[in-house]
């Protein structure tokens, strides 16, 4: 177990366990906004998929919950900790012209990584602890928590679907670089498959983040009621 933590705390090690951390979260990104796409099927489907989740058993949502939040937080611990010692090896900084160069998803990934850490909090805060822009209780015909119409009443207010569309591109753009650098720091960027690399799990990040920004634009369009 020593050999193990001795690991992750090296250089090598470190970009390992973001690399691996990373694709968690990625993972989480994608099954959670195909789940919530079931707005668009209607009432029943979304308040369906919502039941359930909550009964998946063994407290199994609770623990993708709690493994997520573990997954952020030493996903974001370790990125710190890879930025202070690139800093500290390059005390001078890198050239201008390698900033130039540099995309602006690679030179603004620990800001849109807190970002997006305020925007999950947020979002947990929104609709799963319901302590922050709430006017329920809703319930359905059933008698069921009606997670459905909590959805389109959360995002009929203009500001808030404002906010979660910005976030979600925030999201978007961090996928679209931690994707590619997850497979280089996992030693496989091969030649071999670069141009399946640089293509297909950017393009799925993006993907994401404009099904993301579907849901609050379709409720404020009034496609969704």
């Amino acid at each position: 177990m020593s050999w193990m933590l001795h690991f992750f705390r090296s250089s090598l090690g470190s970009k390992y366990l973001m690399a691996i951390t990373g694709l968690g979260v990625y993972g989480f990104f994608i099954v959670h906004i195909l789940g919530n796409l079931t707005l668009f099927a209607g009432q029943d489907a979304m308040n369906n998929y919502a039941i359930a989740l909550r009964e998946i058993p063994f407290g199994g949502l609770w623990i993708a919950r709690l493994g997520l939040v573990a997954m952020f937080a030493i996903h974001i611990v370790t990125a710190i900790r890879l930025t202070a010692a690139n800093k500290s090896a390059r005390p001078q900084g890198y050239a201008k012209g390698n900033t130039i160069q540099a995309s602006f998803a690679s030179r603004f990934m620990p800001q849109t990584g807190m970002i997006i850490l305020a925007f999950v909090i947020f979002h947990l805060a929104h609709f799963t602890w319901r302590v922050v822009a709430y006017d329920g209780p809703y319930v359905d015909s059933m008698g069921r928590d009606d997670v459905y119409t909590m959805v389109v009443a959360g995002f009929q207010q203009p500001l808030l679907s404002v906010f979660y569309m910005a976030a979600v591109i925030l999201v978007g753009i961090h996928l679209s670089h931690g994707s590619k650098s997850m497979f280089q720091s996992l030693g496989l960027n091969h030649p071999k498959y670069r141009t399946f690399i640089n293509l297909v799990p950017p393009s799925i990040g993006w993907l994401v983040a404009l099904a993301g920004v579907s849901i609050p634009l379709a409720v404020l369009l009034g496609i969704v009621k």
